[in-house]
């Protein structure tokens, strides 16, 4: 039955017709009745004539001259002209000479071949609209010959390693493949062949034949002779029991493969070899039976005597059992005798433990569990305390109010002042002066030095690097603002809602109630610090890109984000008249923010300075190089080294010629006559938490020397744990919201003072504040810490240079191993107490002692060393 279902797998199905192209002019052409046959188009065409080979020989060459573009080659027109007599078709005139073909030269243009092929398509044509399959003679002189583009073989041979000639050169036909595909076509390449459409096509066409010569088996006429009939019908029996006969054959090889196999087999184990048995392990398997029955008795023998030892063992311990309960039982009333002596003794005990747990949870900012511990202790002054703290958060909008107005104010004095004392030297003068700006610094000159309006042109080409300002623009642009009404603190009076309770009960309610505010969860304390934020930061100023002075124009010094967010928290504190401290963890670039901040100011807001930023000694040369890097326009004076050299910058501070100056804390204090008289626009403090002592020298001088319009603090480690020394810092930024530290120790213990309690705050009081005022600094503190901008950081990469010391280096480094700061035989010589810490400190440079640095200026007799 296979072989009648194969019969029809080489021909088309029924009804799949194929369209073949015929020439023009096949209507007047005579059909014959001839049956034929139609090959398909992949299918290798046999039997070509000797005519059809040198046709296409000729076209291989024809196609190969026009892709070497050799048309203008003598042997091209020759090779035209050859095919065109062997095919009988005359080569075509130019277009200028030809004319409209005739009605006989259009019935005459077919070919002998073309008529041929013509008249088979008609018979195929015919044989598909019968449901005939076509016979392979009728098919291939229907389709078109392919003639192929590839060389005959040997016209381009190749050698094998064996010296064998084959027929083609690989190399040189992967030439001509690739000159054929490179080849420009306006035509799109076609699709390529899916196997599994030609496959599940040759399904069909199978079926599709078996269905045929069903039913051609089923209609056959009744004249037929018995032995046709017989074998017609079995024939037609096979073919339906094809589908029968490919489900049992199915089944029978899937049951097959199941029995077969391994895993799936009836009894596996009949596929398992027996192992003989030789002489040889027999002796190695009652050798082995012999040591199992010497190893039973061993065990046997062992578990005896474990039993034994068992039952000794327990009797021991029977007796110490009942001697230890002798030994408890006398404790027992030892402490029994005891106890009321020592009850007071524990019980201060655990109020100690007690208090040390309270004061671990509120340092760890466990609300629940110190609410828990607190419920246990009435304090009245603790109640007294979170009542205080609560009206004075809530006052503190009003004054954050005030003092921007009062700041606002101030300003506005200020630039009036200036142009009254402009104005009065113009009026002294008999000519008008011009505003006048340098144009790298941005400075403007004093009315003295600009020139007169009639000498400005001859005075800009004598001072290149000025520019002329307009009236407009110097003026004030605040001149129209209403003068804004100072705003009185918000002094709230609440009803009193735990009235009527008595007095324990009220205090549990108020500390019940402070304990359940939670700063993220409880809606109305969110409320009222988002109000607080908002009052702080009224005027914002959205930054979204990096300001072009900042970075000198190098597209590689860019800000990151997070810096860029910072830059916005510092503008919009100036904008608000308010000073802040800028806390980001160590290593996120507090310093290129301030710098960012300096360039800002100078460009946007056309504020020039003077800024003064003070920094310690060990970083002044960092500030210096971020300066020059990031911000080369600014005009920047170090202020350091000794008396000649600070006497020589005198100068240039007098005429306030610069935009920046970098400082240390030491020469602030030393110098303070001088730089106390600039009015500063911004003061900038590295290491701000320097500040944290209210009676520093340091911070009674910036207090009492120095003006400056904002203050800035840098720091590195997070807010204080110590009431005076938050306050102080509270207190050098904004000294108009928060008043001196002892005053507000004052407030919160005046009630205490009369009933002759303990004044001071303990530490549990303490920290309570100190928790609720950190809610206060946060308008004024912006921290980010590495762990929240890691992915804006680079990766970090570090390199560990090793260098020898220098010659005066090693002098001294031998004379401080002796424990000597200089030579031992110097009379001046002097003891170290440390020694180590000074090895190291001239490790980093020798000139960190100051006597060595001036005793090597006096011997080379040099001013300065650099």
């Amino acid at each position: 039955m296979e072989e009648s279902a194969q019969k029809y797998a080489g021909a088309p199905a029924v009804g799949a017709h194929q369209y073949i192209a015929a020439p023009v002019g096949y209507a007047q052409m005579q059909y014959t009745s001839e049956t034929q046959q139609v090959p398909y188009p992949g299918q290798v065409q046999q039997g070509m004539t000797a005519q059809e080979v040198a046709i296409a020989k000729l076209e291989n060459s024809i196609t190969s001259m026009e892709e070497q573009q050799m048309t203008n080659d003598p042997r091209y027109a020759q090779l035209l002209q050859l095919k065109h007599k062997i095919t009988g078709i005359p080569p075509p005139e130019p277009a200028i000479k030809q004319e409209m073909p005739s009605k006989e030269t259009t019935e005459a243009s077919f070919t002998p071949e073309q008529m041929n092929q013509l008249r088979a398509q008609v018979g195929a044509y015919k044989q598909l609209a019968r449901q005939e399959p076509l016979t392979p003679s009728l098919a291939s002189r229907a389709i078109t010959k392919v003639t192929t583009l590839l060389p005959d073989p040997y016209d381009y041979p190749a050698e094998s390693e064996n010296g064998e000639k084959l027929p083609y050169d690989l190399m040189k036909v992967l030439s001509l493949h690739q000159q054929r595909a490179n080849r420009a076509t306006a035509l799109p390449p076609p699709p390529g062949i899916d196997p599994q459409t030609v496959l599940r096509e040759r399904e069909y066409r199978i079926q599709n034949r078996i269905g045929a010569r069903i039913a051609l088996l089923s209609n056959l006429p009744a004249d037929i002779s018995a032995h046709l009939r017989l074998k017609a019908e079995i024939e037609l029996r096979a073919l339906r029991l094809l589908n029968l006969q490919t489900q049992v054959r199915n089944e029978v090889m899937n049951a097959l493969k199941r029995d077969t196999t391994l895993e799936t087999a009836l009894n596996p184990y009949a596929y398992r070899r027996t192992k003989r048995q030789s002489l040889r392990e027999a002796r190695v398997t009652e050798k082995l039976e012999k040591q199992q029955k010497v190893e039973q008795e061993r065990r046997r023998r062992q578990k005896h005597t474990d039993l034994l030892q068992a039952i000794v063992q327990h009797a021991k311990e029977f007796k110490e059992f009942h001697r230890n309960n002798q030994v408890k039982q006398s404790k027992v009333k030892k402490a029994v005798l005891t106890y009321h002596a020592n009850n007071e003794k524990e019980r201060k005990k655990d109020e100690q433990k007690n208090e040390r747990m309270r004061m671990q949870k509120l340092m760890q900012e466990d609300e629940e569990g110190y609410r828990q511990l607190l419920d246990e202790k009435k304090d009245k002054r603790l109640v007294y305390l979170l009542k205080q703290t609560d009206e004075y958060v809530e006052s503190l909008t009003g004054l954050v109010k005030q003092h921007q107005a009062t700041e606002k104010r101030r300003k506005r004095a200020e630039r009036r002042e200036q142009r009254a004392r402009e104005k009065a030297q113009a009026d002294d003068s008999s000519d008008v002066r011009v505003h006048i700006r340098e144009v790298a610094t941005g400075k403007m000159l004093s009315v003295d030095e600009a020139p007169k309006a009639e000498e400005v042109d001859a005075w800009l080409e004598t001072h290149p690097g000025y520019e002329v300002v307009s009236r407009d623009e110097y003026s004030d642009t605040d001149e129209s603002d209403a003068d804004e009404p100072i705003p009185d603190p918000i002094v709230t009076h609440k009803d009193d809602e735990f009235e009527g309770l008595d007095e324990e009960t009220r205090n549990r309610k108020i500390i019940e109630k402070a304990r359940n505010e939670e700063d993220e969860y409880d809606q109305k304390t969110r409320r009222q610090m988002e109000s607080y934020y908002a009052t702080a930061h009224k005027i914002k100023e959205k930054i979204v890109a990096q300001h072009s002075s900042m970075g000198g124009g190098d597209p590689n010094l860019q800000l990151k984000p997070y810096q860029l967010k910072g830059l916005e928290w510092m503008v919009s504190l100036y904008n608000n008249n308010l000073n802040g401290i800028l806390a980001d963890e160590m290593g996120l670039g507090k310093t290129i923010q301030t710098v960012a901040l300096i360039t800002y100011l100078m460009e946007v807001k056309k504020l020039n300075g003077p800024y003064l930023i003070i920094v310690p000694l060990s970083t002044i040369s960092n500030w210096s190089l971020e300066l020059e890097k990031w911000a080369p326009s600014i005009v920047k004076v170090v202020y350091k080294g000794n008396k000649e050299a600070r006497k020589r910058l005198e100068v240039v501070i007098k005429r306030n010629a610069f935009n920046v100056l970098l400082t240390t804390y030491d020469y602030v204090l030393k110098e303070k006559a001088l730089l106390g008289k600039i009015r500063w626009k911004y003061m900038i403090i590295d290491e701000g938490h320097r500040m944290k002592n209210h009676n520093c020298k340091l911070t009674l001088v910036l207090n009492g020397y120095f003006t400056a319009q904002h203050r800035l603090l840098l720091t590195g480690t997070p807010l204080q744990n110590k009431l005076p020394e938050l306050w102080a810092l509270l207190n050098f930024l904004l000294p108009s919201i928060f008043s001196s530290c002892g005053t507000f120790e004052q407030w919160f213990n005046a009630p205490f003072a009369t009933t002759g309690e303990k004044v001071e705050l303990n530490q549990e009081e303490t920290m309570l504040i100190i928790r609720r005022l950190h809610k206060v600094l946060r308008p004024f503190l912006l921290r980010r810490l590495k762990k929240e901008v890691e992915s804006q950081l680079p990766e970090k990469t570090e390199y560990v240079l090793k260098c020898d010391m220098s010659a005066l280096q090693r002098i001294l480094y031998q004379h401080m191993q002796k424990g000597l700061l200089i030579d031992s035989k110097h009379q001046g010589g002097r003891a170290l107490m440390n020694t180590v810490v000074h090895l190291r400190k001239l490790c980093n440079h020798p000139f960190l002692f100051e006597n060595v640095e001036d005793e090597c200026r006096e011997y080379w007799k040099v001013p300065d060393i650099s």
